[in-house]
């Protein structure tokens, strides 16, 4: 844990080895409507807590530390899933990705899950999203995206902020994995305990969603 001054965030994140730096790839440049009201779910809270679970993105540090005073968790899942697709074992992969989520329950205030579903299959989408709900203080939001094509994955997407609306897509190599398309129903149930306030079918062929905790 480090602080790195009074406007930037405090982050944590669980030491790890990273995933192949994208910093040299061509970049896909997306365009979001629903993230700014993820900013602003997360900016009622003076001094917000996060979790991101992707890999930790410099920008998106000090994007994140230029809006709010917050807390940042770092817990990047996808190099656990990785490793168990290296192994060729997925045994011990939900207790790895629960591990990681220990930051105790109704102490988040706004989570990026990015689309780390599309690489679960359907069990471990159940335990991660049980997870994540208790984690989520009343008012906090669960930010992600979903596939909408049964395919097979080849790669991680590295999501760059470019600004309130727009991401700046990095491709890096994934060990392959067949992605178990969530249906919106499925999506609509997947978090029990919160509710879908946005959900955008973007051009990419991904769900872009919003759960909140609103009770």
């Amino acid at each position: 844990m480090f602080r790195k001054g009074p406007k930037e965030p405090e982050i944590v994140q669980t030491p790890a080895p990273t995933l192949p730096d994208s910093a040299n790839r061509e970049a896909i440049v997306t365009v979001s409507t629903v993230f700014p009201k993820f900013l602003a779910a997360v900016a009622r809270v003076e001094r917000p807590v996060l979790l991101d679970l992707g890999p930790a993105v410099g920008s998106n540090v000090d994007f994140f530390g230029g809006r709010f005073a917050c807390k940042l968790y770092i817990e990047n899942l996808f190099l656990d899933i990785e490793a168990a697709s290296r192994s060729g074992s997925h045994d011990a992969l939900e207790a790895a990705l629960l591990g990681r989520l220990d930051q105790g329950p109704d102490s988040v205030d706004g989570i990026l899950c990015w689309d780390l579903f599309d690489f679960l299959d359907r069990p471990l989408v159940t335990a991660v999203a049980a997870r994540l709900s208790t984690l989520l203080r009343q008012g906090g939001a669960v930010y992600g995206f979903f596939g909408t094509t049964p395919i097979e994955l080849k790669q991680y997407t590295r999501y760059v902020i470019d600004r309130d609306d727009r991401f700046c897509l990095r491709r890096e190599p994934a060990s392959p994995i067949s992605r178990d398309v969530l249906m919106t129903r499925d999506i609509n149930k997947m978090f029990d305990q919160l509710t879908v306030t946005d959900s955008v079918l973007l051009k990419t062929s991904t769900r872009e969603t919003l759960f909140r905790r609103l009770d």
